[in-house]
């Protein structure tokens, strides 16, 4: 049933309207929307762009030159002041020293195409509740956005610098990569295994999206592309096989999956996944907007029980289970590493 305002607001005593002392709390929650606004109001106007060109400049030199209108300059500038992103001396604006980088158009690292995927409808933050829904139904996939501003870039690149100090002088010959991270663990990989020959294995809807982000990086031909899962994979033996958060889609055949990519690891293979998992009982603490982040960028649950997760692996036919934690975006990534029992 609607609500009229109108009437549930009608006994406020306008001589004292005593608003509640808790609607700060909200009004803090709708400044963070202003100020993405203004953030936002900023990359779409060119002000960023002109002031890294013509800055440092008076306001109606600014004004003249972007169409931004006088009366509400003041403030708005004020206000990209007061959020770091601008500096002013002596009534003359500029970008913030270190902010060139991240505001302008010219970088790689500008994040205006972050704000704009926001409002994607494939985008589950576009609409939070609709996303929330037991009615949901992901859109049309949107296309990856450049490696630079990848959600995933860091943690990749952390993980391959990882793998690659843990293989020290023994570097895989064959290396098979689960990557459901766009194809950029496959690229931080082969960057840092560069004799190494790499099969990435990317889910079948995924599959164009990987192709965009690899042909980014001078990879060449060492590196196959095919579609596939851990329950679907290439045949082949491999020395490392590396599973990167993609064993959220089929959690329920989990014991298969582990058995299958322990059949995939020659003698002495390393097996190695990444993933995100819940806390015991699938408890929640604080953060919860990364758990909203993880829930967005995989359309899943965590996985869940890593407490025993090391035991599921030596279920599955391996040996030398163990478990390490890598730091990402998001909060920490769990690792697990076995290997085949018949190695050396």
């Amino acid at each position: 049933m609607d609500i009229d305002e109108h009437t549930t607001t009608a006994g406020i005593d306008l001589a004292h309207p005593a608003m509640p002392p808790t609607a700060i709390t909200i009004r803090r929650i709708v400044d963070g929307f202003k100020s993405f606004q203004v953030l936002r109001a900023g990359f779409a106007s060119g002000l960023f762009d002109w002031l890294a060109q013509h800055g440092p400049a008076e306001k109606s030199t600014i004004a003249a030159a972007t169409g931004l209108r006088g009366a509400h300059l003041g403030g708005f500038l004020q206000a990209l002041e007061d959020l770091g992103l601008l500096a002013r001396n002596e009534q003359r604006y500029a970008l913030a020293s270190d902010m060139k980088e991240v505001l302008c158009s010219s970088s790689p690292w500008c994040q205006a195409g972050t704000l704009d995927d926001l409002f994607a409808p494939a985008n589950g933050w576009s609409g939070l509740a609709r996303f929330l829904s037991d009615t949901w139904s992901p859109a049309t996939a949107l296309l990856p956005p450049p490696p630079a501003r990848h959600p995933f870039l860091g943690e990749a690149c952390r993980l391959a610098a990882h793998l690659a100090a843990r293989r020290g002088d023994t570097p895989p010959d064959r290396l098979l990569c689960f990557d459901g991270g766009d194809g950029l663990l496959t690229a931080a990989l082969a960057r840092h295994f560069p004799d190494a020959g790499i099969t990435a294995v990317i889910a079948p809807a995924a599959l164009e999206r990987a192709h965009r982000t690899l042909a980014a990086f001078p990879i060449g031909d060492r590196c196959r592309v095919v579609p596939g899962s851990p329950l679907d994979p290439p045949a082949g033996q491999f020395d490392q096989v590396v599973v990167f958060h993609a064993l959220y889609p089929i959690r329920r055949a989990m014991s298969d999956a582990l058995a299958i990519l322990a059949s995939l690891l020659a003698p002495g293979g390393e097996l190695v996944l990444a993933h995100w998992f819940c806390l015991e009982a699938c408890e929640t603490a604080p953060g919860g907007l990364r758990d909203l982040d993880k829930a967005v960028l995989t359309d899943s649950h965590p996985l869940c029980h890593v407490e025993g997760f090391c035991a599921r692996l030596e279920g599955a036919g391996l040996v030398g289970a163990e478990r390490a934690d890598l730091e990402s975006d998001y909060g920490v990534t769990k690792l697990h590493f076995a290997r085949s029992p018949n190695g050396h």
